[in-house]
């Protein structure tokens, strides 16, 4: 059975459609519509997608720049041949015009994850990510990400 992929590679697939798709009408639809996307894009394995989905001024708390990123998320999607999301978003806020953050819980599995009352039967990583996006040319693009572990009752 496929081993759950990583937090970082899960941050970095939820940025996957930052840059594509349609551009529904207010910000927020827009980051919604990224985030509503991210279970594809990470059943996908599409690792190239990310490196045009993320900023040039990517930069995290452990010293990563987008490269770092890319290449993180391309040796953790290789290794998971079979990914599943489980995700929930939480509060999404744009304090600061251009720019917007999104609290998002994500259960991780080899395994297809219906809801989160299988979460305790399954071999699931579970992750509650802070994610910030900036808003370049008017795509939003991950610019900074921090997580921590999360438990499963946060997902009920």
């Amino acid at each position: 059975m496929p081993r759950a992929i990583g937090p970082i590679a899960v941050f970095a697939v939820l940025s996957l459609a930052a840059a594509c798709g349609s551009a529904p009408e207010s910000p927020e639809d827009r980051l919604r519509a990224v985030l509503a996307s991210i279970e594809e894009g990470a059943e996908a394995n599409d690792a190239a997608a990310l490196k045009r989905c993320v900023s040039e001024h990517y930069g995290d708390s452990d010293g990563r720049d987008k490269q770092a990123l890319a290449g993180v998320v391309a040796f953790h999607l290789l290794r998971n041949q079979s990914v599943h999301l489980f995700t929930r978003v939480g509060e999404i806020d744009f304090r600061v015009p251009g720019e917007a953050r999104a609290d998002v819980l994500v259960a991780m599995a080899g395994s297809p994850i219906p809801s989160p009352e299988v979460l305790p039967a399954l071999r699931a990583d579970l992750y509650r990510f802070e994610l910030r996006f900036r808003d370049e040319e008017g795509h939003w693009r991950l610019s900074s990400a921090a997580w921590r572990p999360a438990a499963v009752d946060d997902f009920r």
